[in-house]
């Protein structure tokens, strides 16, 4: 279940296992809404993009990144999620997803049979993103941060696609989770 990588000495928790066990918890809850994983049900990858209008022949001009889970209410997102595998996990990595959602504007999702669903997004949504188990001291270092990085992040601005976001450890994940679908913790 967990590999290391001897050269840099970082440990790695599977990033397809954690986002399966992610995945897991989400389907135990029984929401009636469409959630979309990288790798699961013939989804192949989810990528955001910071233009709505996207140009057969410079995609990948305004393609910013690729996406772990998203939870839709219809057209509507309600949820992202992040995963990073890597533990410890460095704040420039826990940092990063925040302003890549921040500047999304449309989200590609590409099928393994080779058919595509483009979403643009029009309305704001939550992010969370995960993390594998840190030590002690590494959560307090994360919920630290979740209130500097609210305070640099501005997402009260026309230019966020993101309403609200959270950094979280795995453990704490199925909270958080309810807390941001308004489920009852």
């Amino acid at each position: 279940m967990i590999k290391k990588d001897i050269i840099i000495g970082v440990t790695m928790v599977d990033d397809e296992k954690l986002i399966e066990k992610i995945y897991q918890s989400i389907l135990n809850l029984e929401l009636e809404f469409q959630i979309y994983v990288k790798g699961q049900n013939g989804l192949n990858n989810i990528v955001l993009f910071d233009e709505p209008e996207l140009y057969p022949r410079e995609k990948a001009r305004f393609r910013i990144g690729n996406g772990s889970i998203l939870i839709f209410d219809g057209e509507k997102p309600i949820l992202a999620i992040e995963i990073i595998s890597n533990k410890p996990t460095s704040s420039k990595e826990i940092a990063g997803p925040i302003p890549v959602y921040m500047i999304s504007r449309k989200i590609k999702l590409n099928y393994k049979d080779g058919t595509e669903r483009e979403i643009d997004l029009l309305n704001k949504f939550p992010l969370l993103v995960v993390v594998p188990d840190q030590s002690k001291t590494k959560t307090n270092q994360i919920n630290d941060l979740n209130e500097k990085f609210r305070g640099i992040f501005k997402l009260n601005t026309e230019y966020s696609a993101l309403n609200y976001f959270r950094v979280c450890v795995e453990s704490d994940f199925d909270y958080y989770l309810k807390k941001l679908l308004s489920i009852e913790v």
